[in-house]
């Protein structure tokens, strides 16, 4: 085995390492997690079993309930204003997100709903800049097809002419993006383009890389009135926040 190749096996590694401790610290693993745990201390510590099964329910409840939900995914969506087409840009990036391996179907409807919502913020910024390039980015992830290949697919079906694109379909995560993107984006002013509470990291990655960009943030999953629900979108916006909060502490620990 080549020096390189254990290089680039143990970052394989670490990335799905990674993931997975990710994966299970949003609040539905964790509350999963936690009950299992009590179940099992139930006869050992039935005191501290207890309280651990009721703050198990206690954050299943809260992060499910709209009001806290949207509390907390403000907290990382609010760093940006919404792109102003009046500027000029030479590049609209979209970064990956993820689609559904469906054959027979459009790309366009195979596209999951925040790559829908990157995709429109993006031709909405290329359709101002005329002569402009459109970058798309994403890995398989277990799929059939790269993300990058089937998000630049459907926007040649939405009227984006192929020479316009340049997908990138080898990336893993918004880092390796930008070191990939970087050697085409010199002296460039490129619109970056993803959700609103993956922006702010999403910038940084790409500031560090060397690459000016103007945040052009995609989708607002907080709303201003919120219902009183206990439902399973206020799961997700509190995943999200989850999610961001998880990143931007392990981009602030690696520097």
């Amino acid at each position: 085995m080549t020096e390189f190749t254990r290089y680039n096996s143990m970052g394989i590694a670490l990335f799905y390492l990674k993931k997975t401790i990710g994966m299970m610290l949003m609040p539905i693993p964790l509350t999963l997690l936690a009950m299992c745990l009590a179940l099992l201390l139930m006869k050992k510590c039935p005191k501290f079993a207890k309280l651990l099964l009721f703050c198990a329910i206690l954050l299943l409840g809260l992060t499910s309930w709209n009001p806290v939900a949207n509390s907390l995914i403000a907290t990382v969506e609010h760093d940006y204003p919404v792109f102003d087409i009046q500027q000029p840009v030479d590049v609209v990036i979209i970064l990956g997100s993820g689609h559904k391996d469906l054959s027979h179907i459009p790309s366009v409807m195979a596209l999951g709903g925040s790559a829908l919502f990157r995709l429109e913020e993006g031709l909405r910024i290329l359709k101002a800049n005329p002569s402009a390039q459109l970058f798309v980015s994403g890995y398989a992830a277990g799929m059939t097809e790269p993300h990058a290949k089937v998000m630049k697919q459907a926007a040649i079906e939405l009227g984006v002419q192929p020479d316009r694109i340049k997908a990138f379909p080898l990336t893993r995560d918004t880092e390796e993006e930008a070191k990939s993107m970087k050697p085409y984006l010199e002296g460039k002013r490129a619109a970056l383009v993803t959700e609103a509470s993956h922006l702010k990291r999403a910038s940084i990655f790409f500031e560090k890389a060397g690459i000016k960009i103007i945040p052009a943030p995609a989708m607002y999953l907080s709303s201003e009135k919120s219902d009183w629900q206990i439902d399973a979108a206020g799961n997700n916006k509190s995943q999200r926040a989850f999610y961001e909060w998880l990143g931007r502490t392990w981009q602030w620990i690696k520097g």
